[in-house]
């Protein structure tokens, strides 16, 4: 799960900076779409449409690490559990 959300999260990041580099004109060879004053619109614009892939990066993030505590947690407590019935006194 979580590296589908982060999968999601680049897939959806790179197509909204490419279409910045392609409206800007910045790709070689694409002329500029919108005009000469837009870079700075399309900048503001592609950062803001940026978050959302940032957030879900962040809430992939967390579910993996969950993941990985919940696991270590289990690890932990079996090991203990057999330190436990092996040194106790029957």
């Amino acid at each position: 799960m979580a590296l589908i959300l982060k999968l999601v999260s680049g897939v959806y990041l790179s197509l909204v900076w490419l279409l910045f580099f392609g409206l800007s004109g910045y790709l070689p060879g694409e002329p500029s779409l919108i005009g000469s004053y837009s870079p700075m619109i399309n900048f503001i614009g592609a950062v803001g449409l940026s978050i959302p892939a940032v957030v879900l990066f962040a809430f992939g993030q967390v579910v993996g690490d969950v993941r990985v505590m919940r696991d270590c947690a289990r690890r932990q407590a079996d090991d203990l559990r057999a330190m436990r019935a092996y040194y106790e006194p029957r």
